[in-house]
């Protein structure tokens, strides 16, 4: 997962959290990144420890965007100097507003452009052009495993964002794992639905599993450990033999056999695990479509 080498630039965070902390261990401890400097703005005095204790010098930390001091037509790219080229936020939706007019305004004193990459989630492009006042923004939706960097990535870019600032764009998602780039910003709201709650899904399917074992006589413990690790094991099975999951389902269920059997339940009508998944899905992503109204 290591991004190609990059050429010199700035990122500045606003909001310095799990995600935020988890991109900046991507960005860290990828060679590629190396001659990267990154800014955080976090007001929290707990996760502002957390990011100077693990990461030193390599990472500037302030408590608040009235700290920043950019120097009008620098281009200097050492911190607190330029202008940086990439600005992230990495706040709760709610504060986005509060966070950016501040950075807006030093923005406007100033000589030049940054991107705006934006991991707050619901906040539509209208938006966030109307609290930064910048143009060149990249609107995502990241789901939890990124905090292993094992997430994926929906991102949605603005016509006018260059193809390199595409590629810088692509590489920083990319320490948080995978990315799948959309082409129309209303789709991010079915990104939302399949991988932003996705993890969850996962999550109750596994609780499920375990507690079914249980009811067939194993302790907690074998339950959860053999559900848990069955889970895995068969995702490894599907990336490595690069089959479908159909093919391999097809596979392991013997006509007459005890495979057979529990997929007739779940295939059971009135549409069974088909049309649950589905309206599952259609809830979730009429909630998210809700929420970037809002």
């Amino acid at each position: 997962m290591n991004a190609p080498q990059q050429s010199s630039f700035s990122i500045l965070f606003i909001g310095g959290g799990n995600m935020a902390q988890a991109m900046l261990a991507g960005l860290i401890g990828s060679d590629a990144f190396s001659e990267v400097s990154i800014q955080v703005v976090e007001p929290d005095e707990g996760n502002r420890q957390q990011i100077s204790q693990q990461w030193g010098a390599r990472v500037s930390v302030v408590a608040s965007c009235q700290s920043l001091t950019w120097a009008k037509g620098s281009q200097s790219p050492s911190p607190h100097a330029a202008l940086p080229d990439w600005i992230v936020l990495a706040v709760k939706p709610q504060h986005a507003q509060e966070a950016l007019i501040p950075v807006s305004q030093k923005i406007i004193s100033a000589t030049g452009a940054p991107h705006l990459l934006s991991i707050a989630a619901g906040l539509t492009i209208a938006s966030l052009k109307q609290f930064s006042g910048l143009q060149a923004i990249v609107r995502t939706m990241p789901n939890t495993p990124a905090m292993v960097q094992q997430g994926i990535t929906g991102a949605y870019a603005v016509p006018e964002l260059s193809a390199t600032a595409r590629a810088q764009a692509d590489s920083i998602l990319r320490c948080l794992g995978a990315v799948v780039w959309v082409e129309n910003e209303g789709l991010l709201d079915a990104v939302t639905a399949v991988s932003g709650s996705g993890p969850a899904y996962v999550f109750y399917f596994l609780e499920a599993f375990a507690a079914a074992g249980e009811k067939l006589g194993l302790s907690a413990d074998e339950s959860y450990r053999l559900a848990l690790q069955t889970i895995k094991g068969a995702i490894a099975l599907l990336e490595h033999s690069g089959e479908t999951p159909a093919s391999l389902r097809t596979k392991v269920t013997s006509k007459g056999g005890t495979t057979a059997a529990a997929l007739g339940v779940l295939q059971a009508n009135p549409g069974g695990l088909d049309a649950l998944m589905e309206e599952a899905l259609k809830a979730a992503h009429h909630r998210a479509q809700e929420l970037s109204r809002q």
